[in-house]
């Protein structure tokens, strides 16, 4: 098992007290919270007894017996301090645990100075019910295992937590694979797979100790908990200072797959969204307000002029490739009587829905991806748009053309399909807004015209800050 070294430059100074804002017209500075993150705790007050959660709506923390007190430390800044002794009951009460289940994701995160030899002392969770001494329920970090204790039990028993280092600990919760992994600084320790057949609710959070029994020693800083399974890249970025729990994002590099985010998913293989069957109506670009991903719908024009093909207000004619409206909805998977293709130069995008999706789109109709959206909600760049866009083989005798556009711009299109498609790589997403995408009869009527999408995946890759604006530098103490 490999460990970071603790005295590593991993270990990285909390910064505090200063916030910069660079803006040209604004001098607004926002927290944008990630999802799935229901509490983070900086612990960096220096007096009172409140540790503020800077999620909102989520509970503060509340520090119990004269033992817990602020701390700066030469390391780590302020940090949280737990008395020199076991014997007092000295605690910080966070409120409750969301439930916890068989398919439930989460991940905690904190950095941790242990002044206490292996134990089963609580570093972070809790030990018994929130009302009494009682309950054979809990969860825990201790110097020597993280125990979570339901039916059945799981524990991961990792190398005991020396003292006097500041090491940084997560544990990762996957509920599609029942996987339990341990991280110490950043990287993958342990893991432990297990069916959780009794879910855990109503379980109080606690910090340095169970509210009647098992305290600590040491000192705790940046807690964080989250009902999501952050992938490798975030938990190490937490650990090297790269993220902080406000910006460490949720989800893997790799395929998003629109189809899915179509039928009301998060984008993920294999797709958990619906069919989807977003309508799209003639002369309206028709928007979806309980779709994250999804601007809107658009039906091309049929005669001379111009459509509006995103919410920006850009606009295209079709009317040379389109000549009757028929507005069946977009559809998440296959509204075909067979499978669109036949050959195995292409993917079976229905024999193989862990690795393929397809978007069923007969023509005329066309549909808009909100690109900005899918950063903020998955916390990743986007580095290209990739496709098989074509018409279905099964269907004799019908034709297609399609366009993609990036931000109203068309960056690839061809007339006049039939029985065939072609494999588009679009890179514009990188930077642009909005994807469209639309599929035309080929101005020869719309029999047996039914144009697919197939695998039509946004390429995630990690999150590259933009070059910063010219302005005004402000200092705010």
């Amino acid at each position: 098992m490999a460990i970071i070294n603790p005295s590593s430059p991993l270990i990285m100074t909390k910064i505090t007290g200063r916030i910069f804002c660079i803006a040209s017209l604004s001098l607004t500075c926002a927290i944008s919270v990630r999802g799935g993150l229901v509490g983070y705790w900086p612990l960096n007050e220096s007096t009172g007894t409140t540790a503020t959660n800077l999620v909102a709506g989520g509970a503060n923390g509340v520090l119990v017996g004269n033992g817990v007190t602020w701390l700066n430390d030469p390391s780590r800044g302020q940090v949280l301090n737990f008395a020199s002794s076991s014997n007092p009951t000295n605690y910080v009460n966070a409120g409750l645990l969301p439930t916890i289940g068989d398919a439930t994701n989460f991940t905690w995160s904190f950095w941790a100075y242990s002044q206490q030899a292996a134990n089963n002392n609580v570093i972070l969770g809790n030990r018994y019910d929130a009302g009494a001494k009682t309950g054979s329920q809990w969860i825990k970090f201790t110097t020597s295992k993280f125990e979570f204790t339901t039916t059945p039990q799981v524990f991961l028993d990792y190398p005991d937590i020396p003292q006097a280092q500041w090491i940084h600990h997560a544990v990762v919760k996957r509920g599609d694979t029942r996987s339990f992994i341990y991280y110490r600084n950043g990287v993958a320790v342990l893991t432990n797979t297990v069916t959780v057949t009794t879910p855990i609710s109503g379980r109080p959070l606690y910090m340095g100790g169970d509210m009647f029994a098992e305290w600590w020693q040491g000192r705790l800083d940046d807690v964080a908990i989250w009902t999501e399974a952050l992938p490798p890249d975030a938990i190490a970025g937490l650990a090297n200072g790269t993220y902080t729990p406000l910006t460490a994002p949720h989800y893997p590099t790799g395929p998003f797959d629109l189809a899915d985010a179509l039928g009301g998913g998060d984008g993920r293989l294999p797709g958990l969204g619906g069919p989807g069957d977003l309508v799209a109506t003639n002369g309206v670009y028709v928007t979806f307000s309980n779709n994250p991903y999804v601007d809107g719908t658009f039906v091309p024009n049929t005669s001379a002029g111009t459509v509006v093909i995103d919410g920006a207000g850009h606009a295209y004619d079709f009317d040379a490739q389109n000549s009757v409206g028929y507005y069946n909805p977009w559809r998440n998977g296959h509204n075909f009587d067979t499978n669109p293709v036949d050959t195995n130069a292409v993917p079976d995008f229905l024999g193989d829905s862990t690795n393929h999706s397809m978007i069923a789109g007969h023509a005329s109709k066309g549909i808009t991806f909100d690109l900005k959206a899918v950063r903020t909600k998955t916390g990743r760049s986007i580095e290209k748009f990739t496709a098989y866009i074509g018409d279905s083989r099964p269907k004799p005798g019908g034709s297609i053309s399609y366009y993609v556009f990036v931000d109203g711009v068309l960056v690839t299109n061809r007339f006049n399909i039939t029985d065939s498609e072609d494999f588009v790589t679009v890179r514009q997403v990188a930077t642009g807004r909005y994807l469209s995408i639309a599929i035309c009869d080929a101005n020869n009527g719309i029999s047996a015209d039914h144009g697919y999408i197939g695998d039509p995946f946004l390429t995630l890759v990690p999150y590259t800050p933009p070059p910063p604006s010219r302005g005004t530098s402000i200092l705010i103490h």
